[in-house]
């Protein structure tokens, strides 16, 4: 979840980089990742409730306001739709190949992974969130020229209509539909920069007790945001927002803390995140993991992506498989 998540993204110019946000980012692609292994009671209640807003969140919480709209795209379309369209080709291939050898591939699965969004399924899990995560930046800055009542307003009637008609928001080619509704998220980052300067990393510790009070105890239910499924109307999205707005805040507050070393071996796996979330799915198609996978599943679609990100990352096809620019060794 790496340039590309870095208004949620991971790589961001070097002065303006936060070791505790590029660990963050680790951490919520490799929530990711569990929610793909398994989707029983205990995980989604871990990590549905906030793995894929956080980045939504860190959008806002780093947007960088008056950006022009051509430079917008001009940063958008390198770090996120060049890998998008890079491993949509590779992992058409692979199925095409697949289907060659054992005419198992599932009639339609070519189809769906080419319109995107919520028809997307394995190998293309999750595509969904890169395709939004693209259009969601680009409208959102078309709109901030607009009263921010206007956003709100607009994101406030997405959730409404996600909340009545879930097959509705998830009926458009690349997930187009829920960038209404996850507008929010955006909203809610641009909001926690504003009142940044009054919170504390005890805040941060504060927000986490209450978010997670209110999944303990059931008042809130997980997201599935690829669904159209927002969680209990209200409560779902506020309690993704206090825990991502926690763990924002404590992630800063390692800022200073971790040593240099530690912060580049951080930066370098952030920046391998989206052809980490493009290409583990991949995995779990290769080994046939059910919906209940298991320790060899989820090591094997953590580790084997990252390994092979941070080596392209040392090729020039890192921007076509990363996002990012070739890292050079110092």
């Amino acid at each position: 979840m790496m340039r590309a998540m870095a208004a949620t993204s991971t790589t961001a110019p070097v002065a303006t980089r936060s070791a505790g946000i590029d660990l963050l980012r680790v951490a919520g692609i490799t929530a990711v990742v569990i929610g793909h292994v398994r989707s029983d009671d205990v995980t989604r209640a871990a990590v549905y409730t906030w793995h894929v807003p956080v980045f939504f969140l860190l959008t806002g919480y780093l947007w960088k306001p008056g950006r022009p709209l051509r430079v917008e795209w001009q940063r958008r379309w390198p770090t996120l739709g060049v890998p998008y369209l890079t491993w949509l080709l590779l992992l058409i291939a692979m199925l095409l190949a697949a289907d060659a050898v054992t005419g198992r591939v599932a009639s339609g699965t070519f189809a769906d992974a080419i319109y995107g969004g919520s028809a997307a399924m394995r190998p293309f899990s999750a595509f969904w969130f890169v395709s939004v995560l693209f259009l969601l930046a680009v409208a959102y800055r078309l709109l901030e020229r607009l009263p921010v009542a206007v956003a709100w307003g607009i994101a406030l009637v997405g959730l409404v209509v996600a909340y009545v008609s879930p097959e509705a928001v998830t009926a458009g080619p690349l997930g187009v539909f829920l960038v209404p509704a996850c507008l929010v998220f955006v909203l809610a980052g641009r909001l926690l920069r504003q009142v940044r300067p009054r919170l504390s990393a005890g805040s941060g510790v504060l927000l986490l007790v209450l978010g997670a009070a209110l999944v303990v105890s059931g008042l809130s239910t997980p997201l599935d945001m690829k669904a159209g499924d927002f969680g209990r109307p209200g409560l779902g999205v506020l309690t993704a927002v206090l825990i991502s707005a926690g763990l924002i805040l404590l992630a800063e507050a390692l800022d200073g803390r971790l040593r240099q070393r530690a912060s580049a071996v951080i930066g370098a796996l952030s920046a391998c995140g989206i052809a980490v979330v493009l290409s583990h799915a991949a995995v779990l198609w290769v080994l046939g993991t059910p919906a209940q996978g298991g320790l060899f599943d989820f090591a094997a679609a953590l580790l084997l992506p990252w390994g092979f990100a941070l080596l392209a990352l040392r090729t020039p096809f890192a921007p076509y498989l990363a996002g990012a620019p070739r890292m050079r060794r110092r």
